[in-house]
């Protein structure tokens, strides 16, 4: 199993977060609102790596409750 981050690819849904780390161009999540709430259900590894994307973060703010629910599902 390889312990390589992809910046790219959100920790979550693991689909494209539109990262702009290495642009010229500061990242879109530097003005976003992330919730400490959804950073702390991040594994640990992925901390400070890689951006959350958008859909997740919109979808934690709808309802937490079913983003968790959603995620457990995910990880079986």
């Amino acid at each position: 199993m390889s312990n390589i981050i992809n910046e790219n690819i959100c920790p979550f849904c693991k689909s494209s977060n539109n990262c702009m780390v290495n642009s010229d161009n500061p990242c879109w999540c530097i003005e976003a609102n992330v919730p400490n709430g959804l950073i702390d259900l991040l594994p640990s590894e992925y901390k400070g790596k890689a951006c959350i994307c958008s859909t997740c973060i919109s979808d934690f703010n709808t309802d937490s409750d079913v983003f968790v629910e959603r995620l457990l599902h995910l990880k079986g």
